[in-house]
Parts: structure tokens; sequence; C-alpha cells
């Protein structure tokens, strides 16, 4: 038998205990919200004043406490999640790839969605692992914008943002948040860019899907995958 420190055993899939962290904090946060929007405080009697002050000054403290441990767990035992320079054709009809891609576009949805407003949106990193893990194999001759377009209602259909609300984006009208956005990391990942580039590209594709918003909203409302993938190759080389 091979001595055990010979041995090689596969790593841990952290994806999971990442998901279950930012879930448990996007429901203290909501939580949280919820009740100081719920109490009206200045009309409330003395004794009651005071015990609803200790509720929500609590509440804020538990929320406080699990993203420090949040934090500190990602820092020492799940690793630093940043940014990929990576194209989105370098993901796309490669199941080996799935958890890179999930992790870049975590954190490119994250960005985006506190670019437009809406901070408090969970995205959940496991849905668009499964997303680009269920994709059918690509026809060669398939061009990157329509596999693009493909994924993108992949995406839609397995709720990579959780908790939306039609007012939660200023910048975007309607309920058109999760299409808006889902599109902007897309259409970010097709586009020609270095590293340097990276944040700037991001938020310059976010913008573009802003001014398209109409037009994404329709072509994903009528399930129109030419539409999506016609607007991403028009529209990428401007980002």
């Amino acid at each position: 038998m091979m001595p055990l420190s010979n041995q090689t055993f596969p790593r841990p899939d952290v994806m999971p205990l990442r998901e279950a962290l930012r879930g448990l904090r996007f429901f203290l946060r909501r939580g949280g919200e919820t009740l100081a929007e719920t109490i009206d405080l200045a009309s409330l009697p003395k004794p009651a004043f005071d015990l609803a002050t200790v509720a929500l000054r609590e509440a804020g403290g538990i929320v406080r406490s699990v993203d420090d441990i949040a934090s500190d767990v990602a820092k020492t035992v799940l690793g630093g999640t940043t940014q990929s320079s990576a194209p989105l054709q370098d993901f796309i009809g490669s199941e080996s790839s799935s958890a890179e891609f999930a992790v870049a576009f975590y954190v490119a949805l994250t960005a985006v969605l506190r670019h437009l407003g809406a901070p408090g949106v969970l995205v959940s990193e496991a849905a668009a692992r499964s997303a680009l893990e269920g994709m059918a194999v690509a026809n060669p001759d398939e061009t990157v914008e329509s596999r693009a377009a493909r994924l993108t209602f992949r995406l839609l259909d397995s709720r990579v943002l959780r908790g939306t609300t039609a007012q939660q984006a200023a910048l975007v009208p309607g309920a058109g948040l999760e299409a808006v956005s889902l599109f902007a990391v897309l259409l970010w990942l097709q586009a020609v860019r270095s590293e340097d580039e990276n944040e700037a590209a991001l938020m310059a594709a976010c913008d573009m899907a802003v001014a398209l918003a109409p037009e994404i909203s329709m072509a994903v409302h009528q399930k129109n995958t030419d539409q999506i993938a016609a607007l991403y190759r028009k529209y990428v080389s401007h980002v």
C-alpha cells in the first residue's frame, strides 16, 4: 500500500461552502433590512422603541459578524476570487472549465450589479456553473455569439440572480435587471481586452447593456436566441 505521505487526494469542491455562506449573509442582511423598513420607530412608545432599537442593532451585529467570518474563510480556505481576462470561448465547450467560469462570472456580475445600483442582489455561483455544464456540445460551425446567446438563456433559466425586484436598479427600467446584467457580463467576456483593461471593459459593457435594455428585454421575453446573438455580434467591438 502506498504511504499516505505519497498519496494525492482530490481537492475538495469549495464552491458549495462559498454558496452557503453567501446565502446566509443574504438571508440575514435581507431580514435586517425588512425589519428596519417595517418598523416605524418614531411612532412607537418608549418601551417598544427601546426594544425595536436593540433588535435592529443586534440584527446588524449578526450580519457584520457573518460577513467577517465569511471573509476570513474565503481568504484562508476558499481562495480569492478575481476578475478573469480569459475570453468566453475558453470556457464554452469545456466542462472542465465550468468552475473557473462560475468564479469569473460571479465576480463580474457582482461588479455589474454594484454599478447598476443593485448591490443587495444574491448571485449564485452554483447556478452559473450548472448553466455552463448543462450546455449541449457546440456545433463546430456555431459562432461564439450564438453560443453566448444560448448560454444567456441557460443562465436565466438557472436563476443566477436571486431575490431581485423591479425597483432594485434605478439604471435599468422595469424588470430588466436580470437580463441586462447577464448580457453585460457575457458581452464583456466576448470582448478583446487585456488584464489591465478588464475593469474598464466591464463597465463599458455594462453601460452598453443599459443603453440596449429595451432590445435585450424584448429578445429575452420572446426567447429569441438569434436576436440576442445579433446584439452581441453588433456591439462587442464597442466594449
